[in-house]
């Protein structure tokens, strides 16, 4: 198989990655990108820390609280939710585009306590209540069984499938725990293990064989919903301090429609100039780079739609940035390529020549950006880091329109259209 042929694959089935769930999202008459608060409006939750003592919450508290809440609402990083302190112990939440308050609030509210208990030779029907009212004191009857672990030992969790293919939990233990539970599995074989969520069985397996490694399944009859939401739970950490709920509300976009409107019109021209110059100063390869461009604009929607990314006011400045560096892209290799067709190179030899030589300062301009935009992402938050994933995606699929679809355009056209002059 040709060079040629391998790269028109490789663009082909990069541009089915990005298209597939986009129609998908149109079919269910969703939209292909998830609009900010700023642009679609959202869900807004005014939070209080109530410590059991009934004491003023300790700062450090009501960050870790922060941490927490950010982990369960936004555990990707892509929702671009807006958390903020309201004086010492409230918390206002705002999640864009949710239109249910109480489904935020039950990701935020629900404790997420788990526990594995010897229960010895005993096994428990799933749905048996352990605890009271949600607490930690167990009920005098299950008393004596012995707690093993509980969720402050898991590394991580994520959601799998089990042997009947139905949705699961997978965990891994921290390394301390993961000593522990094999040790304790070896010792106990053919015995009981089970499983509390918030002090109700969800499962109670009998132990077959020792288990190291620090690595475990949980199985209870979770629909695909339930294991995303508890592995997210499970990964977020439990709160430090109860939280009260004092409001919640759907709220309207802080940009109105008519504004809205205008900047994408906007943007939409400055896109159809920007090709309409390219086009006519660079003649042939400039309406390569116009396809090329308006490849990547497919490729950054369509990944940012697979992604479930958040777009706001913010993603648009960094994506019509991302633009502007895959033209720039463009312009130095026509640039370089008209230099060496000058020099009286042959035009396929020309076309190596240029993107050998534009090849060093494109990756320089782009590693660049891209290491600010890590710089943003890691001590950012909120829209900040939106920001920099839209930069950060951005740069990766301009390098991979500007070099890889513009040279394999361009190289499958010289094969066609020989004639230097419309090259510039």
């Amino acid at each position: 198989m040709s060079r040629q042929v391998t790269n028109w694959l490789i663009i082909v089935a990069v541009l089915a990655v990005a298209v597939i769930n986009p129609i998908y999202r149109l079919q269910k008459g969703e939209p292909i990108v998830t609009e900010g608060l700023d642009l679609r409006g959202g869900v807004e939750v005014l939070l209080r820390a109530v410590p059991e003592d009934g004491s003023e919450p300790d700062p450090k508290d009501m960050d870790s609280v922060k941490a927490v809440v950010r982990n369960r609402v936004d555990p990707q990083g892509q929702k671009e939710i807006y958390l903020t302190s309201v004086g010492t112990d409230r918390l206002l939440l705002q999640v864009p585009g949710e239109s249910d308050p109480d489904s935020v609030i039950s990701v935020i509210g629900e404790t997420a306590y788990l526990e594995f208990i010897n229960t010895g030779n005993q096994s428990m029907p799933r749905g048996t209540e352990f605890n009271i009212d949600g607490s930690k004191n167990r009920k005098d009857e299950y008393a004596k069984y012995e707690q093993i672990f509980d969720g402050s030992d898991l590394q991580s969790a994520s959601v799998g499938f089990d042997q009947m293919n139905k949705p699961c939990i997978n965990f891994e233990l921290k390394q301390d725990a993961a000593e522990a539970f094999g040790s304790f599995t070896n010792n106990h074989i053919g015995q009981y293990l089970t499983v509390l969520l918030d002090g109700t069985v969800i499962t109670s397996p009998s132990i077959n064989s020792a288990i190291w490694g620090g690595s475990g399944q949980i199985t209870g009859e979770f629909s695909q919903e339930e294991a995303h939401k508890l592995a997210t739970q499970l990964n977020a950490g439990a709160l430090p301090i109860p939280l009260e709920i004092l409001q919640s509300s759907v709220v309207g976009p802080t940009l109105g429609q008519a504004s809205i409107d205008k900047s994408y019109r906007a943007g939409l021209l400055g896109f159809l100039i920007v090709l309409a110059l390219v086009i006519v100063f660079y003649r042939l390869p400039g309406v390569v780079a116009s396809v090329a461009l308006a490849t990547y604009v497919v490729l950054v929607l369509g990944y940012f739609s697979l992604f479930n990314a958040t777009m706001t006011l913010p993603g648009i400045a960094a994506f019509i940035l991302s633009i502007g560096m895959a033209i720039d892209g463009n312009v130095i290799i026509f640039e370089r390529l008209k230099e060496e067709l000058r020099w009286g190179k042959t035009l396929r030899a020309a076309i190596e020549a240029a993107f050998a030589r534009a090849w060093v300062a494109i990756i320089d301009g782009n590693a660049t950006t891209f290491i600010g935009a890590v710089v943003l992402f890691w001590f950012g938050s909120g829209p900040v880091k939106g920001f920099a994933i839209t930069l950060a995606l951005g740069i990766i699929l301009s390098l991979f329109s500007a070099v890889f679809v513009t040279r394999t355009m361009l190289e499958a056209l010289s094969s066609a259209v020989r004639n230097e002059k419309l090259y510039g």
